[in-house]
C-alpha cells in the first residue's frame, strides 16, 4: 500500500508504535537500577509494528545530526578516558544520551556498574530502551518519524534495512573512529560508500564468536582426550574432532555433534553467502567451496549420523546427550541463563573451532555486533564517549564475566584472529520471506550429495533477489 503524505504515514507508524507499548499493559516502566535517577529502562511490547519495508522506504528526517557547536578532542582515539574526559566540552555534561537495544542492561554481566560508572565520570546520563527484536527497525522508524529518535542503536550484523535507520558516524561526530582502538573488521563490514554506520571498540566483550561448546564431565565420562588440553597443545584438528564423534556414535548410539543452524562449519570455512564490497551485494551461493562443504556436513549427518537434527537446545548439551554444540560464546557468560547446573559445577567448556586441513582458519561470529547513532539523534556528541567506555573490557570485571578463566582465554583468542567471517545473508533472505531458502531444515531432514546440489539450484534464486534487495536499499543511502 502506498501513502501519498509522509505526514500520515508518520503519524500512522506513531499509532503503531503506540499501540505496541500498550499490549503490554503501559507506554513505559522505569525501572531504578542503583543509585544514579538518570537510569531510565523503557520497556516496549509485542505489537506487530508495521511493515518493515513500508517504514524504511519513507523516513522522512535528515540523515545527520547539527551539532557543530560542540568541540571535538584532538587525537582522541590515543586517550586515556581520564584524559578524554578532562577535556570534554562542559556543553555535554548534564545531557541525555538515549540507547535504543532490543535487551536489558543486566543481559551483559557488570553493564549496570559499567554504566553507573560513566555518568558519575562524565556527568552525562544514560537512557536505555528496551526494543521488540522482532519490530526492531519498524519501531526505531517510528521514532525517527515522530522527532523523538534515541541517539544509540545496537546492531546484530551489518544489515542494510537496519544501517538506513542511522546515519555516517563521522559526520555526526566529528571523529573518525579510524584509531587502532577500533575494531577494524566491523568498522569495515558497516562501511557503505565511505560512510560508517557502526562501530565497536577491539577491547570488548560485547562480541560473539562462535566456539565449540562441551561439558568436561560428558569428556570424561567416555574417557576422551580433553579437547582444551588438545588445543593448547596444537592439536585440535577437525580430523580428532571427527575421530571423537565417530566413537561417541559408536558408543552411545546418538550422534555427537549438535550445530547452531546446519550452515556451521561453511561459516568455519570463511565462506558467504552473499558477499559485499563497499558497495554492491551479490549472490555467492554458487561458489563450489559451498557445495563441497555442505554435501560433507550431509554426509556426516546422513551417512555418518554423528550430527544431529536438534539445533540449539542447550539442554541436551548439559544433560550429556551431545558431546559438541557450536555456538556462540554468550552461553559462557555468567549472566547467561543457559547452562545453570554446568556453570554451578564449573563444567562447562569451550575451545575455539578445530582447524582443518587444507583450509585458513576463520573466526565466525554468530553476530557482528556494533553500535550506530540513529537518524535524527539529539545528542550525537554523546556517543564517542559512551562507546570508549561501555565497550571497553578494560571496564569490567573479566574474572567474574565468564563462567571461568578458560572461556576467557578462549574469547581472547578468538577475538585476536585476523581472519573472520560475518554474515548478513540470513538478514537479507529473511527481507524476502524466505530465511536462508530454508537451507538448515532441509539440510537437518538429510540429503544426498546430489539433492544438497539440487537444492542450491533451487533457492538461488532466493539469493539472487536478497543480494537485489540488499542492493536496491543501499541506492537510497
Amino acid at each position: 500500500m502506498k501513502f501519498t503524505s509522509k505526514s500520515i504515514l508518520s503519524l500512522l507508524l506513531v499509532v503503531a508504535m503506540m499501540l505496541t507499548f500498550a499490549a503490554c499493559g503501559e507506554g513505559k516502566t522505569n525501572t531504578d537500577l542503583g543509585d544514579d535517577d538518570g537510569w531510565d529502562i523503557a520497556v516496549s511490547g509485542n505489537g506487530s509494528g508495521g511493515n518493515v519495508s513500508d517504514a524504511l522506504g519513507n523516513l522522512s528526517t535528515p540523515t545527520t545530526s547539527n551539532n557543530s557547536t560542540v568541540q571535538q578532542v584532538k587525537d582522541a582515539d590515543s586517550l586515556s578516558f581520564n584524559q578524554l574526559v578532562a577535556q570534554m566540552p562542559k556543553e555535554l555534561k548534564g545531557t541525555t544520551i538515549h540507547i535504543y537495544s532490543w535487551n536489558p542492561i543486566k543481559d551483559v554481566t557488570g553493564a549496570q556498574k559499567v554504566i553507573d560508572d560513566f555518568q558519575k565520570k562524565t556527568g552525562i546520563k544514560v537512557k536505555w530502551t528496551q526494543g521488540n527484536y522482532e519490530q526492531y527497525e519498524t519501531n526505531i522508524a517510528a521514532f525517527i518519524n515522530a522527532g523523538t529518535a534515541p541517539d544509540v542503536m545496537r546492531y546484530n550484523c551489518a544489515s542494510p534495512a537496519k544501517m538506513y535507520l542511522c546515519q555516517d558516524m563521522r559526520a555526526a561526530t566529528g571523529y573518525d573512529f579510524n584509531g587502532a582502538i577500533w575494531d577494524a573488521n566491523i568498522r569495515k563490514e558497516y562501511t557503505i560508500k565511505n560512510k560508517l554506520y557502526g562501530i565497536n571498540l577491539q577491547n570488548t566483550f560485547n562480541q560473539q564468536p562462535w566456539i565449540v561448546a562441551y561439558a568436561k564431565s560428558t569428556i570424561d565420562r567416555y574417557n576422551f582426550e580433553d579437547p582444551y588440553t588438545l588445543w593448547k597443545e596444537g592439536k585440535w584438528t577437525f580430523d580428532k574432532m571427527k575421530e571423537m564423534c565417530l566413537e561417541f556414535k559408536q558408543t552411545t548410539t546418538r550422534p555427537a555433534w549438535m550445530t547452531s543452524n546446519h550452515l556451521d562449519l561453511v561459516a568455519f570455512r570463511g565462506l558467504s553467502w552473499i558477499k559485499f564490497d563497499g558497495t554492491k551485494y551479490t549472490s555467492n551461493i554458487k561458489d563450489p567451496q559451498i557445495l563441497k562443504t555442505l554435501q560433507e556436513h550431509t554426509t556426516m549427518r546422513q551417512a555418518q549420523d554423528i550430527i544431529s537434527t536438534t539445533m540449539r537446545d542447550h539442554a541436551t548439551l548439559e544433560d550429556g546427550t551431545y558431546l559438541f554444540f557450536t555456538d556462540n560464546i554468550i552461553g559462557q557468560r555468567r549472566t547467561d541463563f543457559h547452562y545453570t547446573t554446568l556453570k554451578a559445577n564449573n563444567d562447562l567448556y569451550c575451545v575455539p573451532f578445530p582447524t582443518q586441513t587444507g583450509y585458513t582458519y576463520y573466526q565466525p561470529y554468530h553476530e557482528a555486533e556494533a553500535y550506530g547513532i540513529i537518524k535524527g539523534a539529539k545528542n550525537p556528541s554523546a556517543v564517542y564517549y559512551y562507546l570508549r567506555y561501555y565497550l571497553n573490557a578494560d571496564n569490567y570485571d573479566e574474572d567474574m564475566f565468564f563462567t571461568n578463566a578458560q572461556a576467557l582465554e578462549v574469547y581472547k583468542w578468538c577475538r585476536s584472529q585476523k581472519n573472520v567471517v560475518f554474515g548478513c545473508a540470513g538478514e537479507l533472505t529473511k527481507a524476502i520471506g524466505n530465511q536462508h531458502g530454508d537451507l538448515p531444515s532441509t539440510i537437518r531432514t538429510g540429503l544426498t550429495a546430489e539433492q544438497v546440489k539440487n537444492k542450491l539450484d533451487e533457492i538461488e534464486n532466493v539469493y539472487v533477489r536478497a543480494a537485489q534487495y540488499g542492493n536496491d536499499l543501499i541506492a537510497k543511502f
